[in-house]
């Protein structure tokens, strides 16, 4: 079994342009993903821009995320995006981590606004079950009683933030840093 670490960033929707056909107030511009072995051990990366259809990177998004209109110009539209995606996890098999469940309720969202349909592969990456949320099992590993971001169990699990918080890839390399210590050291405990 292998592990695809992912993690979304995401432009805003005005309200003046949503419709019936896409009312959600955010859309996909970057996908960034790292493939982790049986265990846990990272064996691949990919980071890749995505168009938005509706959405729009306004000062606040780009200051936030480094991402720039110029860099999701010519990006592929999010169905292409995914489709890569899956071609580059190819035949493995293989669940999904993300540090919460927004990731998921996203892609859930755009595919069925976008009417995304006759790709087996793609409704089998959106099943939930593939799904783990790991801010969950965080949370539930070491009994707290409130979510933790990202960067702050990062300082729990005493590891390095590699990278830019808020920059898709960097933020599923810093997930699953913390999915390989925790999952590899049943032991481990946080300070």
């Amino acid at each position: 079994m292998y592990y695809l670490v992912i993690d979304l960033e995401m432009c805003m929707v005005p309200a003046r342009t949503r419709s019936s056909r896409y009312r959600y107030s955010s859309e996909i511009i970057q996908m960034g993903a790292v493939l982790l072995d049986e265990n846990y051990q990272n064996i691949a990366t990919l980071r890749q821009y995505i168009h938005p259809e509706y959405g729009v990177i306004d000062d606040s998004i780009e200051k936030l995320t480094g991402i720039t209109n110029l860099q999701v110009k010519n990006a592929p539209l999010l169905q292409e995006g995914l489709i890569h995606l899956l071609d580059w996890i190819g035949d493995r098999e293989y669940k999904i981590i993300a540090w919460s469940n927004s990731d998921l309720h996203q892609f859930l969202h755009e595919v069925k606004s976008k009417d995304f349909t006759g790709d087996e592969r793609i409704d089998s990456f959106m099943t939930p079950d593939r799904w783990i949320d790991y801010q969950a099992v965080f949370k539930k590993r070491f009994d707290m009683d409130h979510i933790i971001s990202l960067k702050d169990a990062l300082i729990c699990c005493e590891l390095e933030t590699e990278g830019k918080l808020h920059d898709g890839l960097d933020d599923a390399i810093n997930t699953a840093q913390i999915v390989s210590v925790l999952e590899n050291d049943p032991e481990f405990d946080i300070v």
